[in-house]
């Protein structure tokens, strides 16, 4: 059990919700296990489906807990078909507060672990729980209601706003859920998002921005012995542009561009009709952003005007950069601040990773965006969380919640919220 520093005993008052945390350690493990032996993998429809209706029972002891339809998520596939997918829905709990401040809060219920993957189960390894997504991001999910119910015990929930969203598709960009995300945003004073932090208890700072991008090029099938004049070779099309594409990379400051998958051709005695080629960037301004799209537009025409072929674009930026702006250092500096309370000691770095706080800083929202379980070796199968990280995150955030909704909090963001 975590106790308080002498710093701490502003709050005295409060160490037996802390100690309530603490009692439900064995409550946070078992919920942990038994969410992440339920596969969620992005692609998992019916599985996201079922889960969505668990959670919704689960976060019912907070309020009203509602489903909200997203949009299909167009996909082009490898033969170069565009093919729409059901997302799965959105969970939201809204809880306003007049003439307070308001806090939003995210996690996302799907993993990367697709429903044939081989890392199904959870397996207990001594301090360590190892399994499906136990770091990213279920185990964040049980601090973040563990930490909610503690802020209702302490008679503080009152005097701060509470908004609540569980999305399902943030380990493939957010297609379907990113823009509503950036909506709610506007609405609100800070953000805390439940990604896993660094094993050694690190927060992330800042972040990059990034976009997934898919090249089609369509071209006209021919007899490689007989007429190959005739046809217009795809594969040989796309990989000029990829080619073209690689060099983007490094054209401006810490801007990367990894092309990572193409497919097309098949029978050696026929020239392909049709490629696809896909590729990641990662860029640190809005800047650089718009700097690329106008590149790849300019590629896309420019290939465009050979005669016989179609080349199309799909994707784009889907997280703009989250930097250190004045907000966010603020938040940070409060955050650690509250860490060091309960003796824990709280720094930041930067990364090249993303996740739904680049979406949140998009609206000006300063957020800190890795506040659930301490863990490693995410999105492989050796993925594990520390077991008791899950009551020291559980008080840790409703530390911040408590301050918060205290007053102890100066709230700040680099735009004004909306209305």
């Amino acid at each position: 059990m975590l106790i308080l520093t002498e710093e701490g005993y502003m709050i005295k008052k409060q160490q037996p919700v802390m100690g309530w945390i603490a009692a439900q350690q064995a409550d946070m493990l078992a919920k942990t296990i038994d969410w992440c032996n339920v596969n969620t993998g992005s692609a998992n429809y019916d599985g996201l489906l079922a889960f969505a209706a668990k959670l919704q029972g689960e976060f019912a002891c907070l309020g009203d807990v509602e489903l909200i339809d997203l949009a299909d998520r167009l996909v082009v596939d490898d033969a170069g078909n565009e093919v729409a997918y059901p997302s799965a829905p959105l969970l939201r709990l809204h809880k306003p507060c007049a003439g307070k401040p308001s806090i939003l809060l995210v996690a996302h219920y799907d993993t990367v672990y697709a429903r044939d993957h081989e890392f199904q189960t959870c397996i207990m390894d001594g301090d360590k729980l190892r399994g499906p997504g136990v770091a990213d991001l279920k185990g964040g999910m049980v601090v973040m209601l563990y930490a909610l119910q503690a802020l209702e015990k302490s008679g503080l929930m009152s005097e701060v706003g509470i908004e609540i969203l569980l999305n399902p598709d943030e380990e493939i960009g957010s297609p379907a859920s990113g823009a509503y995300l950036v909506e709610r945003a506007k609405y609100h004073d800070v953000g805390l998002i439940f990604e896993p932090a660094l094993a050694d208890g690190t927060l992330v700072g800042a972040r990059k921005g990034s976009g997934n991008f898919t090249v089609r090029v369509k071209g006209k099938a021919a007899h490689a012995g007989r007429e190959i004049e005739a046809g217009r070779n795809a594969l040989v099309l796309l990989m000029k542009i990829l080619t073209e594409v690689e060099t983007l990379h490094g054209a401006r400051d810490e801007l990367s561009v990894n092309v990572a998958h193409i497919n097309g051709g098949g029978a050696l005695n026929m020239v392909p009709d049709m490629a696809v080629g896909r590729f990641n960037c990662r860029l640190n301004s809005v800047e650089d952003a718009v700097w690329l799209e106008s590149k790849l537009d300019e590629l896309v025409a420019k290939y465009n005007k050979i005669e016989g072929y179609e080349v199309e674009k799909f994707g784009g930026i889907t997280r703009n950069p989250k930097p250190a702006t004045p907000a966010n250092l603020n938040l940070q500096e409060f955050v650690a601040k509250t860490g060091a309370m309960l003796n824990i000691e709280v720094s930041f770095k930067h990364t090249g990773g993303v996740c739904d706080g680049n979406n949140l800083m998009q609206s000006g929202l300063p957020n800190i965006d890795t506040l659930g379980v301490r863990g490693a070796n995410i999105h492989s199968p050796d993925e594990y969380m520390t077991v008791e990280s899950l009551t020291e995150r559980a008080q840790f955030v409703a530390l911040i919640l408590m301050r918060m909704a205290n007053g102890e909090y100066d709230f700040k963001r680099d735009v004004p919220k909306e209305r």
